[in-house]
């Protein structure tokens, strides 16, 4: 409990650093995306170029660590909830299962996929018990579709939200009923 507690608070105090460069770049009247170069390709000479890349770097390795904490405190609490909480460092999971193996480029209005919420964009890192490692150019996720008609999938999908990316849980239910091509209603390519 102690561990995911401190965990927790190493968080929090991340999350400050990355609001506090934030808050730096503001004041710089940049933001992480403010070109720095004019219209003609010569670096600007209104904003100090040196500064606002080191904050830029800086948010990049702070976001890199924040996310390998959230790793951290994930394992952390599951390992907590199912009482085989040590007081060790836990390991995350390999980067092969985690990782994105393929991208969702439309939804169909009212489809299957619609109503569990998938968007344009979003990318697949779970799909019922398909993942990076085991998809096979996408034929396992075909396969995982066609035997599950009527029945729940637990997809797992990664979303930019706020320019950052999240994952978020869904449940899609396959099936032909909704009055359109295919049994999800989405166009899914793969990565």
């Amino acid at each position: 409990m102690e561990h995911a507690q401190s965990l927790m608070k190493a968080k929090v105090a991340l999350e400050n650093e990355i609001r506090t460069l934030e808050s730096d770049l503001k004041g710089m009247d940049a933001t992480r995306e403010t070109s720095l170069v004019d219209s003609e390709g010569f670096p600007r000479a209104d904003i100090d170029i040196a500064a606002i890349r080191e904050i830029r770097r800086s948010l990049i390795c702070k976001q890199n660590d924040l996310k390998a904490l959230m790793s951290q405190i994930e394992q952390s609490l599951i390992s907590l909830h199912q009482g085989t909480h040590d007081r060790s460092v836990p390991e995350p999971k390999p980067a092969t299962i985690r990782r994105p193996f393929a991208r969702i480029s439309k939804v169909e209005i009212n489809s299957p996929a619609s109503e569990a919420g998938l968007l344009a964009g979003d990318k697949i890192v779970a799909y019922g018990k398909v993942n990076a490692s085991n998809h096979d150019k996408l034929r396992l996720l075909v396969e995982e579709t066609t035997s599950n008609i009527d029945k729940p999938i637990d997809v797992e999908v990664e979303r930019v939200v706020d320019g950052q990316p999240r994952a978020v849980a869904l449940k899609l239910i396959p099936g032909r009923k909704w009055g359109g091509d295919g049994l999800l209603g989405c166009f899914i390519l793969p990565l």
